[in-house]
């Protein structure tokens, strides 16, 4: 009896190539048909040009996360202001100090979302964080009509998203939209592997995903393995060591380099806390990171308040 069909879904790389290297390893044991990314491939982590070459030796398809879209669009009138600020954003910095231009043009080109269509199963959209956002993301606990109003304009039963760096099954009623034949209810399962180089969810391991495509009742539907992978840490941190992040980046290189080696999300936490810090302290990142550390952790994370 033949496999039935299987799909990989890798998100949220951020540069790490020993936890991705973990995740090939079991993949090309797994032997996929096929393998897909979810964004946010590069940033926060020291090896940008190794993820980036290797990914592009594999040439699986790739959307567009929000730190690929901000690297590609870095010091061009089409990027945000806000990342011009060296001294409040120097990882990013720092990354697109590594790239080359090619490596930029590919990540401007990445689409904002994918879709997959196999003869007979549910069809799959991919996209990074929200439909129409991919600096948002949708949470595992967000109440049902939050998600169902920031998912309406996909019909697809099966969508599968990242940005969250939290592993995510859950199926909601949606109500389906206009261009399908006009607004009715619908049930709609979203997925979420989770984080490859920097989970957010107490698990530091490399999160990926593998979708079997099996009969059910009569009819094929997507069954999902969450794969959680171990690998070098101690690799990790001394390579912000000798490639010179931590030394640049700071505070908010170890932040980061904190971030991986729990699981638990203060890198992106931080951020949301200090967007709302007045400017002196935005701008101080060594002091600001202190402050924030004095005050924020589990249970007193700052995108809970």
């Amino acid at each position: 009896m033949s496999r039935p069909i299987r799909l990989a879904f890798l998100g949220d790389i951020h540069g790490n190539l020993p936890a991705l290297e973990a995740v090939l390893d079991e993949i090309d044991k797994q032997t996929p048909d096929a393998v897909f990314l979810l964004g946010d491939l590069l940033n926060r982590c020291p090896w940008t040009l190794d993820v980036v070459d290797v990914l592009r030796q594999r040439d699986w398809p790739s959307v567009q996360g929000n730190h690929d879209l901000v690297l590609a669009n870095l010091n061009t009138p089409e990027g945000p202001p806000t990342f011009n600020d060296k001294n409040r954003f120097p990882n990013i910095h720092w990354t697109w100090e590594q790239m080359r231009p090619h490596d930029l043009c590919y990540l401007r080109h990445l689409p904002h979302d994918l879709l997959i269509e196999i003869q007979g199963a549910p069809s799959l959209r991919l996209f990074h964080g929200l439909p129409d956002n991919p600096f948002a993301g949708i949470v595992p606990d967000a109440d049902e009509e939050s998600v169902s109003s920031q998912i309406a304009v996909y019909d697809e039963s099966v969508l599968i998203c990242g940005h969250t760096h939290q592993p995510m099954d859950r199926t909601i009623t949606a109500q389906s939209s206009e261009h399908n034949g006009g607004s009715y209810p619908c049930k709609q399962r979203i997925l979420n592997p989770g984080s490859v180089g920097m989970p957010y969810n107490g698990d530091p391991r490399a999160h990926y995903l593998l979708l079997d495509l099996v009969k059910e009742d009569g009819k094929l539907g997507w069954q999902p393995q969450f794969r959680r992978l171990d690998y070098d840490f101690d690799r990790v941190a001394s390579a912000f060591r000798s490639s010179g992040l931590l030394e640049s980046s700071g505070a908010i290189a170890a932040l980061n380099l904190r971030t991986i080696k729990d699981g638990q999300p203060w890198a992106s936490d931080y951020q949301q806390w200090v967007r709302n810090q007045p400017h002196a302290v935005r701008s101080d990142p060594e002091n600001a990171v202190e402050m924030y550390l004095k005050s924020h952790g589990p249970s007193q994370w700052a995108f809970l308040g």
